[in-house]
């Protein structure tokens, strides 16, 4: 051994034939740890020679290590595994040892304490325990009589129970009974009491006869199933043949009656078919034949005059001397201009200013603001001819006749104009009086919905005048101009227009106004429909404007004028339709409708024609009609109902057999089951006389209903005089049923409760029992215990001297065991260490030779790399001087184990390698895991 102050890294050299000269030297298992040359103990590896040159400096001799080949691998692997399960066995064999001490020592504490207790045992203990004993013995009796009481009470109690459900069983039965009665009772006293279809009486005695003959068959089915498994008591295999019979009769009638059903379903399928062509056929006669066709509708009347004029004293401005709406020629000229597209609005608002002689505007003479109204009405002075001055009137309620007064007045002065522009002249038909009647109801009610439909008096009394938004209904209410627009159609112009505003009435209450008060109104809204507001030609939509729209550059003025649109007809009417300071505004507003109504114009009695001429124009439109065939549709419908009485019958006829097939099929798996309880030992002969019995009551039930119809078929085909006598019977009949009925479900009423309380019973009789066995196997505990100890305790008194020599010397046979255990323990664990020692040696060997290998590997393999590219000789050196200096070069390899605070670490023996990873560190790792290397770490 030696040791040298050396610090660096390994080297590797290689010759030009690759052979491996020198090897790096490895960390084993990846510990970490800094170790120095002189704790490294040298081992069985390549050595570096030095030697001195005549050059003065040292080089290395290379001595040339053996290639380890892949079956030295193989077989330090083998050698480490078999010394890693060596490990693994006396770990095993430790622990056994370990187990076998604590084992042992438990023994002594036992005999120890025995001892003790046959060294206490007098007398006077050994009669204690007796008394104890006798006292659980008396206390298990006890027990084992409450038992048994118990068991008897819960006999009791389920003989009860089931004695009283055969009584409910019986009740329900003529509980059953009775309600089938009444039922039986009330329909034949309906069918007495109306003319009743024989048809369906005769249909019901057939169903019913049905039902008796499976209730029959049901009964002797349920008897033959009660006979068998009685029979199946003294003769199984001959009770088991039987069954076996009436399974395959059953089967067979299932498979009849599924083709029966089958059989119904296609029928049914066909009658469907033809119910479907015949419902098509009658829709198609119900739907006619669609004609078109022109047909008059009504008709239209132009009137036409070489003049018109107003008659005297229609609208006349006393302070003016004006009768009517006031213009002029340049208006006339300029408005007719701006309607065939030479003039301009501008010309237009120019002859309005001009005005008359006098040079006043014509929108001061002819159209105020709703705001200046009422000092214009007192400036001008205007008188009405043949109006009522007097009397107040509610401009929501006008009459027909006062309706039609004002729009012959309106179209008087539209007309007036007309005539100078050279239009047709506007008429008032009783129509378009309604028409604009209609239109401005509907725009009430859109304004306020929650007073539809009502008059004057209704609405006051409904608070539509109420102050208080309270008492006011505003519900769904909608503002006048939407209104409107909803309204618009091409048939109709609608003008919207507030003449005049609350300030301009008495206490600002415009709810009563005179027809001459009216007339002003009318007067003022043809103005500003001629003029505009201002003279300007604008109307604002607020109040409706034209279709809820508002008008500019004279477009209403063109249409009123009749330069513009096709409107021959006018009505109008005054409605509240608005809300101020949460109140319904009390200013009317004006609604005048233009359009094309039917019916012949009514003579105007505020207007002179000249040379006037009617023309009557018919309105024809394109109508499309249905005409229907009554008479085929009679005989399509006569089909039809053909049809679905036979589809009807059909579908009852496949109701008939499913429910025949599905009776088939659970009479089928009836059959089966009893088969197999039979086989099985299963039946359970109680619930087969419970059935017997249910299928008895079920065919006196049916054979009740059979009479009760065939009864009331033969009352039905009776005389009148016998039918009122049956009638009599059947109601005294339903009397005593009724009464049967109450007195039978009283009954099982009463039966019930009384199953009920038994059946409390039986369940306190059972937790009763349960308790009792609990309690008996506590003291059945007791008692053993006891016994056990007071016999046990009589014997060692009776052998107190046997006992404890018997005991000692259990105890030295213990001790002198516990002595032997321990060495072996010892010996065992010294093994254990002996062998992790030489599996430690194996594992770090076969690394060792693993590293080689791997080395040898990249080396080989470097080599072969070099020579084809270069053909040089390679040298591989790890941080060595190539100058001229001496280098000395020594490469130890080992397996160095380092105890600190009482664990030992394995690292590899190569110093200041200067790596701070190792590959075949995290090599050995894996080997180690690889070979199961498992073994506790030596204590140094």
């Amino acid at each position: 051994m030696f040791k040298n102050e050396i610090k660096g890294h390994g080297t590797i050299k290689k010759l030009r034939t690759g052979a491996v000269v020198s090897v790096l030297a490895l960390s084993v298992a990846g510990v970490s740890g800094v170790v120095s040359a002189d704790e490294v103990t040298a081992t069985d590896a390549s050595t570096v020679v030095t030697t001195e040159s005549s050059e003065g400096f040292t080089e290395p001799a290379l001595v040339e290590t053996p290639k380890v080949t892949d079956a030295d691998v193989v077989s330090a692997k083998a050698v480490a595994t078999k010394a890693n399960q060596a490990v693994t066995d006396q770990e095993g064999v430790v622990a056994s040892a370990e187990q076998a001490v604590t084992t042992n020592d438990a023994s002594i504490t036992d005999l120890n304490k025995q001892i003790e207790e046959v060294d206490t045992v007098t007398p006077e203990v050994v009669d204690q325990a007796q008394a104890e004993s006798d006292t659980a013995e008396q206390n298990l009796a006890t027990a084992t009589e409450t038992v048994a009481s118990a068991e008897a009470s819960l006999a009791d109690a389920n003989n009860k129970v089931e004695a009283q459900e055969g009584v409910v069983s019986d009740a329900q039965a003529e509980a059953d009974k009775n309600a089938s009665a009444v039922a039986d009772a009330e329909k034949k006293v309906e069918g007495l009491s109306t003319a009743t279809d024989t048809a369906k009486l005769e249909q019901d005695v057939d169903d019913l006869a049905t039902k008796v003959a499976e209730d029959t068959a049901n009964v002797q089915s349920a008897k033959d199933a009660l006979d068998a498994a009685k029979l199946a008591e003294t003769n199984k295999e001959q009770a088991i043949e039987d069954q076996k019979v009436v399974v395959a009769d059953a089967e067979k009638i299932v498979d009849s009656t599924a083709k029966d059903y089958s059989d119904a379903i296609n029928a049914q399928k066909g009658t469907q078919a033809t119910e479907d062509s015949a419902k098509s056929t009658l829709d198609a006669a119900k739907k006619g034949t669609t004609i078109t066709e022109t047909v008059k509708v009504g008709e239209t009347t132009t009137v036409t005059a070489s003049g018109a004029s107003l008659k005297a004293g229609t609208a006349v401005s006393d302070f003016f001397n004006t009768n009517g709406v006031v213009t002029n020629q340049e208006y006339i000229d300029a408005i007719k201009a701006l309607a065939n597209g030479t003039g301009s609005v501008q010309a237009v608002k120019d002859a309005i200013k001009k005005g008359d002689e006098s040079g006043n505007s014509l929108a001061t003479l002819s159209a105020p603001g709703n705001h200046t109204y009422q000092s214009w009405m007192e400036v001008m002075g205007y008188t009405f001819s043949n109006t009522d001055s007097v009397t107040k009137l509610s401009p929501s309620a006008l009459t027909d006749a006062q309706l039609t007064d004002l729009a012959l007045f309106y179209t008087a002065l539209v007309n007036d104009v007309r005539s100078k522009v050279g239009t047709n002249l506007l008429t008032v038909t009783d129509e378009s009086v309604a028409e604009a009647k209609k239109v401005i109801s509907s725009i009430f009610n859109g304004v306020f919905p929650a007073y539809s439909g009502m008059d004057d008096g209704q609405r006051s009394a409904s608070g539509f005048w109420s102050t208080t938004q309270e008492d006011f209904d505003g519900t769904g209410m909608e503002d006048v101009t939407s209104v409107v627009k909803g309204l618009d159609s091409s048939s109709n112009t609608i003008i919207g227009q507030l003449p005049a505003n609350g300030a301009n009435y008495q206490d600002r209450d415009g709810r009563m106004q005179t027809m001459a008060e009216l007339k002003g109104k009318v007067l003022a809204i043809v103005g500003n429909q001629l003029y505009g507001f201002g003279g300007q030609g604008y109307l604002g939509e607020a109040s409706g404007g034209v279709d809820g729209e508002g008008s500019e550059n004279f477009e209403l003025a063109l249409e009123v004028l009749g330069l513009r649109g096709s409107a021959s007809t006018a009505g109008l009417g005054f409605e509240f339709t608005d809300l101020f300071n949460g109140m319904v505004y009390r200013a009317p507003k004006s609604y005048v409708v233009l359009g094309s109504a039917g019916g012949s114009a009514i003579d105007n009695p505020y207007l002179d024609l000249v040379d006037a001429k009617t023309t009557v124009t018919p309105i024809y439109e394109t109508k499309t009609r249905t005409v229907i065939d009554q008479a085929k549709v009679d005989e399509a419908q006569k089909v039809y109902d053909e049809a679905v009485k036979a589809n009807q019958v059909a579908k009852n006829a496949v109701a008939e057999k499913e429910t025949a097939y599905n009776d088939a099929q659970t009479k089928f798996e009836t059959a089966q089951k009893q088969l197999a309880d039979l086989q099985n030992g299963t039946v359970y002969i109680p619930s087969l006389e419970q059935a017997v019995k249910d299928a008895e009551t079920q065919l006196v039930k049916d054979q009740a209903s059979l009479q009760t119809a065939k009864e009331t078929l033969a009352f039905a085909k009776a005389s009148a005089a016998d039918r009122a006598k049956a009638l009599e019977t059947a109601k005294a009949e339903l009397a005593d049923a009724k009464t049967a009925n109450d007195v039978a479900q009283g009954v099982l009423d009463k039966e019930k409760e009384t199953l009920e309380v038994l059946t409390k019973s039986k369940e306190v009789a059972t937790m009763a029992l349960a308790d009792a066995k609990s309690k008996q196997a506590t003291a059945q505990t007791a008692f053993d215990t006891a016994s056990a100890k007071a016999s046990d305790l009589a014997n060692k008194l009776a052998n107190k001297e046997t006992v404890l020599a018997d005991l000692n010397t259990k105890l030295a046979d213990a001790t002198a065991k516990s002595s032997v255990l321990r060495a072996e323990l010892d010996t065992a664990k010294e093994l254990l260490e002996t062998l992790k020692a030489e599996a430690n040696a194996k594992n770090a060997e076969y690394i060792r030779i693993l590293g080689l290998k791997a080395e040898q590997d990249k080396a080989e393999a470097e080599v072969g790399t070099s020579q084809v590219v270069n053909n040089k000789n390679v040298s591989s050196q790890t941080n060595q001087s190539v100058y001229n200096k001496a280098i000395t070069a020594k490469i130890t390899q080992n397996i160095v184990s380092r105890h600190q605070a009482g664990k030992t670490s394995y690292q590899a023996s190569l110093p200041e390698t200067g790596d701070e990873s190792s590959l075949f560190g995290i090599m050995g790792v894996s080997l180690l895991l690889g070979l199961g290397f498992v073994g506790k770490r030596r204590k140094v």
